[in-house]
């Protein structure tokens, strides 16, 4: 055994000159000297500084423990194969989809699996006799799987990284005649066991342990390794002493702490605390920011600090699975392993990596059209038919049949490429898998990269490329020593999953640039300026102590680690972070992650109480560029001069005349959307124009969202619902209600009575029936709504069953149903209108002009004078009352009221809207003729309804038509004129500029209209 010497040292102390050691050892034996770090970034940094120093070496002579025992296997072992973390994982979810271990299954058990493996292994835990009297059924599973998997290394000779140490310690025989190893904190005993074989195998073998006088952080004092010689360190201090309760310390120059707003907030204080720095001469590579979590933090990192202009490199690459390029190219793959869901489709066709033209179009249409999986050309094909059989006007003909056409095209387009996904269905062996999935991609020329653009984004894309090519070829690596059973495309596809999420692409090196690392890579470091940040309990300190799939009594019968000793590695971790700093260090901590609130982790109070150091930062972003652009548009709305970055000065008075002048009180100007005069509007909203009551009420509550909508043709997107829209269930009862009627009145019938009501349900019902198996539905949620509409012994008597029931108990009142589904300027289709219907639109004069409507009255009852109330059947839970309608915001039921009286010659005494919706079955009017008490008395809720003169109302009405009619041809289209909230269901809230505290500001002298 060699002679071994111990050098206790505080963290980073004495690491110049151990290197100096290596370097004068390396240079008389360069393939007998190592250097071991317990980090790849300690790894990194020594060789970095022995290269500027002209030092030659031998590749991995300064590595980490795990990477000298891949060095010494890679070099005895010629006939094994080491396999990557992701390669393990794939090997135990094959053993698993094998069915034995029907325990081990489910979301992210392959995982947890490894991980446990590992622990195992490195921690030589005798699994399961160590659990004693807990072991059961579970943990006898996981320990035949363990044993299979370890079986199956051993027959294939492969080996994964937990195994690699155990391997490398039977390979050893004096490859190393002088080992330096600096830096480790408390090795697990399989790591132990390797050190101890370079010690015994070496000539000269010195280990520098991390040490200080502070036993609730150093408890490992290095006698295990039986030294020769102890060299205990030199160097003192107080911030190796944190968590000893010792006396405080005085680091207010170099100590300093901030609590910001939430994580984004953090990062950009972060950056502008960089770039002071920067300002004050400090070089950015001699900076590093430190986080708990890096990979959580990364997407922050990488969006604010470009932004404040702050050139960084991260230490680690993201994940493969995170990549928007790799996900496109597993879209092609899960689009039909999962059944061709809708969502997968659509991501497929619309990511701007493949090879498709037609993606936003298809997702509208997929929409529409209802798909949720599997049944894309069935639903394509009744989208197209409902829309044939749709009675519109003439003038929307043209627009039906262009949208036909596209639903024909998407039907073309998703049947090609559904053919080609369609070569990758199917079971076959991974290898075959493989190919059929390259061949796809080779056919489609994807992924379709682009020609150019922002170079580092190009460069991230063609490090992602590069990492899943090569996940691919090690899966198929893999494979050739996996057995050669077929499998499903859906296993193969969570394989490809498993291996991306196990994955890192590579991440472009810097050392002129901001450091961004893992707090846990710091240690040993000397970096002049450090930030640590994200420090939140949970993530720093991070106490989680039980193992994968046991209990936490297994775990401490298992002895591996408890939570003291975790904590103990969380406490050196910091204080290592805070002896890396040589001039300053910045601690923080977000109070919130978006809305949750955060605690902060105790670590803080720590050093609070040991220091007193001071805060840093404020709430100004200087070297924001989105900062400064806000900056400006404040100076804009407060009407000061700004200099918004991008703009020229005769820019930015404009907009400042737009917003403090333009935009203040009544809307008077184009930029609130008074258009004015425009040959085009006029042109097409002309005398000769058709309206419907629907679009006049809509101009009427906010003639921004008319224009939205008539003008421009614009529509929301409309939501992905595979069930009953309220659009379709409306639509379904005035279907059942007018079949049932129209042929309860051909029958002879006169109103529903309770003598009538048997035969009338049972009618009802049938029609109720046959149209809702119209629908393709088939979820639970549909159910249920066909259960409430026929009702059923569970859940009652249903929709159409009260429905009647209503209409017997008014039946006193002597309206009589006659006319069902009247309509005007639509087109007229026998059998589903009535025979009252008329192609053309209705002429209604409004003084100096005429209105011409188009609509279709849902119900007519007559009483036996002719006098006639006009009723629309509403599904929803809000609708209009009399003081809409004397304020001209709902013109339907008046505008319907004329139009039958110009139809027909009777004249109109009521308008109600009869609601039909859960747990509100009743039709209310909404004006009737107060000199006809006897007749509506009995209607619920018409106390309140009552009108002295009909005619004075529906005259108020059409004046207020001829009022937005006018406002529609001058162009006056601003958002709406009263303080009031905008209703939920406007598709246009995000891109209009209602301001109700302007309305009111203005005084209440506001026209209908919007303008003063």
């Amino acid at each position: 055994m060699s002679p071994a010497v111990l050098y206790r040292r505080l963290p980073g102390e004495g690491l110049d000159a151990f290197i100096a050691g290596f370097r004068k050892a390396a240079g008389h034996d360069p393939f007998g000297t190592v250097f071991i770090a317990p980090t790849a970034s300690l790894a990194r940094e020594v060789v970095r500084r022995l290269g500027e120093e002209g030092v030659p070496l031998v590749a991995d002579a300064v590595t980490t423990l795990a990477g000298i025992a891949r060095k010494i296997v890679s070099e005895h072992a010629a006939r094994e194969t080491l396999i990557p973390a992701a390669g393990s994982r794939l090997i135990i979810a094959r053993l698993i989809a094998g069915g034995d271990y029907p325990l081990l299954s489910g979301a992210g058990a392959v995982d947890e699996l490894a991980i446990l493996f590992s622990v195992l292994t490195m921690r030589k835990v005798d699994y399961p006799a160590a659990l004693g009297d807990l072991q059961g059924a579970k943990s006898a599973e996981i320990a035949a799987l363990y044993r299979t998997y370890t079986r199956f290394l051993d027959e294939h000779r492969l080996i994964d990284e937990s195994t690699l140490t155990a391997r490398a310690i039977r390979l050893l025989s004096g490859d190393f005649r002088t080992v330096y190893v600096y830096g480790l904190f408390e090795p697990m005993p399989l790591e132990r066991d390797l050190l101890l074989a370079l010690r015994e195998s070496a000539e000269e073998f010195f280990y520098a342990i991390p040490c200080a006088a502070n036993p609730a952080v150093f408890a490992d004092d290095g006698g295990w390794l039986h030294p020769d010689e102890i060299i205990e360190g030199k160097q003192t201090s107080a911030v190796a002493g944190l968590f000893s309760r010792g006396p405080p310390g005085d680091y207010r120059g170099l100590i300093r702490i901030a609590e910001r707003r939430d994580r984004i907030d953090e990062v950009r204080a972060i950056a502008q605390e960089i770039r002071d720095l920067a300002a004050a001469g400090v070089r950015p590579g001699d900076i590093a920011v430190a986080f708990p979590d890096l990979d959580g933090a990364a997407p922050y990192v990488d969006e604010v600090f470009p932004d404040f202009g702050v050139p960084c490199t991260v230490s680690v690459g993201r994940p493969l699975s995170a990549s928007p390029l790799v996900q496109a190219l597993l879209s092609v793959l899960a689009a039909p392993a999962r059944g061709y869901r809708r969502s997968d489709v659509i991501a497929l066709v619309t990511s701007p990596y493949l090879p498709f033209t037609r993606g936003s179009e298809l997702d509208i249409l997929s929409r529409e059209a209802r798909i949720v999986a599997g049944t894309w050309d069935e639903r394509l094909v009744a989208l197209a038919a409902n829309l044939d059989e749709q009675p519109e006007p003439e003038a929307a003909r043209d627009r039906i049949a262009e949208k036909i056409a596209a639903i024909e095209a998407a039907r073309i387009t998703i049947r090609r490429l559904f053919a080609d996904l369609a070569t990758l269905e199917g079971a076959k062996t991974i290898p075959d898998h493989i190919a059929a999935y390259r061949l796809l991609l080779d056919t489609w020329r994807a992924p379709v990269m682009p020609g150019g653009g922002e170079p580092d984004l190009l460069d991230d894309e063609a490090r992602d490329l590069a990492g899943f090519t090569r996940a691919l070829a090690e899966l198929e690596e893999l494979a050739r020593l996996l057995p050669g059973d077929k499998v499903p495309l859906s296993e193969f596809f969570s394989l490809i999953g498993t291996l991306t999420v196990g994955s890192r692409a590579g991440r472009r090196r810097n050392r002129n640039a901001v450091q961004v690392i893992g707090i846990r890579e710091v240690p040993h470091i000397s970096v002049p300026y450090l930030f640590i940040a994200g420090l939140v309990e949970g993530e720093m300190p991070r106490l989680t102590t039980r193992l994968p799939f046991l209990t936490d009594a297994e775990t401490r019968r298992l002895g591996t680690r408890s939570k003291d000793d975790v904590l103990r590695e969380e406490r050196y971790h910091f204080i290592a972070a805070l002896l890396a700093a040589q001039s300053r260090v910045y601690i923080s901590y977000p109070a919130a992650d978006d809305s949750t609130p955060l605690v902060r982790s105790g670590f803080v109070d720590a050093v609070r109480e040991a220091f007193a150091p001071e805060t840093w930062g404020n709430s100004d972003f200087p070297d924001s560029r989105l900062a400064r652009a806000g900056r400006a548009g404040a100076l804009l709305a407060r009407g000061e001069a700004a200099n918004p970055p991008g703009l020229t000065v005769r820019e930015a008075v404009c907009r400042l005349n737009i917003e403090n002048y333009h935009r203040k009180g009544g809307y008077d100007s184009p930029y609130d959307g008074l258009i004015g005069d425009d040959t085009a509007i006029a042109g097409r909203f002309g005398e000769e124009a058709v309206f419907s009551a629907t679009a006049l009420d809509t101009y009427a509550d906010c003639p921004f969202r008319f224009s939205m909508e008539k003008v421009l043709g614009l529509a929301p997107l409309p939501p992905a619902d595979p069930d009953l829209t309220a659009q379709e269930r409306g639509n379904l009862v005035h279907r059942v209600a007018c079949r049932f009627y129209a042929g309860w009145r051909r029958d002879g019938n006169g109103p529903v009575t309770e003598a009538g009501l048997p035969d009338a349900l049972r009618r009802i019902q049938a029609t109720g029936r046959e149209e809702a198996d119209r629908f393709t539905f088939t979820s639970p949620a549909w159910v249920a709504e066909k259960e409430h509409l026929l009702g059923s012994p569970a859940a009652g008597p249903g929709l159409l069953e009260r429905f009647l029931r209503h209409d017997a108990d008014m039946a006193a009142s002597g309206l009589i149903p006659q006319a069902f589904e009247v309509s005007f300027g639509l087109p007229v289709s026998p059998g589903e209108v009535d025979l009252l219907s008329v192609p053309d639109a209705v002429a209604i004069p409004l003084g100096g002009e005429t209105l011409r409507l188009r609509g279709r009255v849902d119900r007519v009852d007559v009483l036996p004078d002719g006098r006639f109330a006009i009723t629309d059947y509403k599904t929803g839970s809000r609708h209009p009352v009399l003081k809409d309608i004397r304020a001209g915001k709902a013109l339907q039921l008046p505008l319907y009221m004329r139009a039958v009286e110009t139809l027909t010659g009777m004249q109109g005494v009521a308008g109600t809207y009869y609601t039909i919706r859960r747990g509100d079955v009743r039709n209310r009017p909404v004006f009737w003729d107060k000199a006809m008490k006897d007749c509506f008395g009995c209607f619920p809720g018409s106390q309140q309804s009552g009108v002295e003169d009909i005619r004075a109302l529906v005259e108020g009405s059409l004046a207020r038509a001829g009022e937005y009619l006018a406002g529609i041809r001058g162009g006056r289209f601003p958002p709406r004129s009263d303080a009031g909230p905008c209703p939920v269901y406007c598709g246009f809230k995000t891109i209009c500029r209602f301001d109700g505290l302007r309305l009111i500001t203005a005084g209440g002298e506001v026209n209908a209209d919007g303008t003063d």
